[in-house]
C-alpha cells in the first residue's frame, strides 16, 4: 500500500468509489451467508438473503480483481504475479490462525490426512470460508493463461463452459444424478474435492468477466433495471431448484453470470476519490468473521446469554458484523500507522 501523504491514513485517487463501497457491502453479505441472520423470524427470507443475494459477494472479489488487473489485451503478468504473492502471503496467515480451531476441532484427526490437508490447501480451504484465498490463486492463473491464448471472447465462452460443468456439480446436480455417466464422472469428481465451488470451475469466468467489464460495459440505467431482474429471476431459479430438491450444494446458478454483468457495470458508472482502507477492511472482514461467531459463541455460553446472542439469530449477526469490523478497523489503523512511521 503506497502512501500519499502524512496526513493520509489510505491513499486516495480518482476511481470507482462504489466499487469501494461495495467491498463492505459484500464482506457483510458474506457474515450472513454464515450466520443465516432471519431464520429466527423467516426461512425462505433468509434464503433469499443468503441464498441468493449473498451469492453475488465473491464472484464481485474476483471481478474486481480481473478488472484492475486486464490491460491491453490480456491480464497484466507482473500484475498477476504480485497478487499471487500477496494472496498466498494472506492464506498462510489464515491458515496459521485457524490452526488452533482445526486441532479442536479434531481436523488432524481424519483418516488419509495427506490427502485431505493437501486437497483442502489447494481447492477447499482449511476452513469453510478459506476456499476463496486458493480460488482466487487458482482461477487467476487459469484466466490469466484463457486471455493469454485465447480472444476476450474465447476467453469467455471457455471459462463459462467450466462454470457450467461447476453449476452441474452445485445447484443443479439433480439433473446430473439422473444421467448415469454425468454421475459417475461427478461421483469420481467428488472425491478430489468436496465443491465445484472453486478455483477451477466457478472463480476463471468471474475474472474474465472483470477484464470484459475494462473493454464494454452497460449504460447505466439498463445496468439498473436489468440487475433487479436478472436478480428476480435469479430468485426464482434457486426457489425452483430448492424446492424441487436438485441443489448439492447452493453457490452456482446460471443466471449468476449476467447478473454479476449488469451489476458491475452499475458500480463503474460513477467516478470519485478511491479508499483502499476499504479494499482492506473487507478482507478482514471475511478472513476473521468465523473466529468472531467462536468467540461469541463461547462467550454467549459462558454468560448464559445464548438465547439472545446466539438463538436470535439476526442478533447474533450484528453482533459478528459489529465486532468484525471494529478488529478490522484495529488492524488496518495499526497497519497504516506502522506503514507512516517507517514510511513504507
Amino acid at each position: 500500500m503506497r502512501i500519499d501523504s502524512p496526513k493520509s491514513q489510505y491513499p486516495m485517487r480518482k476511481a470507482y468509489p462504489d466499487i469501494d463501497t461495495f467491498r463492505l457491502v459484500a464482506a457483510i453479505l458474506v457474515v450472513a451467508i454464515h450466520t443465516s441472520p432471519l431464520t429466527s423470524f423467516n426461512g425462505y427470507a433468509d434464503f433469499l438473503l443468503t441464498r441468493i443475494v449473498g451469492r453475488v459477494a465473491v464472484p464481485f472479489f474476483f471481478m474486481v480483481t480481473g478488472f484492475f488487473l486486464y490491460k491491453d489485451e490480456i491480464i497484466q503478468r507482473n500484475k498477476l504475479i504480485s497478487f499471487l504473492k500477496k494472496t498466498s502471503l494472506y492464506y498462510l496467515g489464515a491458515i496459521l490462525l485457524y490452526l488452533p480451531v482445526n486441532w479442536y476441532s479434531g481436523y488432524f484427526k481424519s483418516g488419509n490426512l495427506g490427502f485431505t490437508v493437501v486437497r483442502d490447501v489447494l481447492l477447499d480451504g482449511t476452513m469453510y470460508h478459506l476456499w476463496y484465498l486458493p480460488a482466487a490463486i487458482t482461477g487467476s492463473i487459469i484466466a490469466y493463461y484463457a486471455l493469454k491464448h485465447l480472444s476476450l471472447k474465447g476467453a469467455f465462452l471457455f471459462t463459462f463452459c467450466l462454470y457450467v460443468a461447476g453449476v452441474l456439480g452445485d445447484s443443479y446436480y439433480g439433473l446430473t444424478k439422473s444421467v448415469p455417466v454425468l454421475n459417475g464422472i461427478y461421483n469420481g469428481l467428488f472425491r478430489v474435492m468436496d465443491y465445484t465451488r472453486n478455483g477451477i470451475f466457478f472463480a476463471p469466468v468471474f475474472f474474465v468477466l472483470g477484464a470484459m467489464l475494462k473493454k464494454r460495459r452497460c449504460e447505466f440505467r439498463l445496468s439498473i433495471i436489468f440487475t433487479v431482474i436478472f436478480m428476480v429471476l435469479m430468485a426464482a431459479e434457486g426457489t425452483i431448484l430448492k424446492d424441487n430438491n436438485f441443489m448439492r450444494h447452493d453457490s452456482m446458478y446460471l443466471l449468476l453470470i449476467p447478473l454479476m454483468y449488469f451489476l458491475f457495470s452499475m458500480l463503474l458508472h460513477r467516478r470519485g476519490t478511491q479508499n483502499h482502507g476499504f479494499r482492506d477492511i473487507s478482507l478482514i472482514i471475511y478472513i476473521i468473521h468465523p473466529l468472531i461467531i467462536i468467540l461469541i459463541r463461547g462467550a454467549s455460553k459462558v454468560l448464559g446469554i445464548e438465547r439472545w446472542t446466539v438463538y436470535n439469530s439476526l442478533l447474533h449477526f450484528i453482533l459478528t458484523v459489529i465486532f468484525s469490523v471494529l478488529i478490522a478497523l484495529i488492524i488496518t489503523t495499526l497497519k497504516s500507522k506502522v506503514r507512516l512511521r517507517y514510511h513504507v
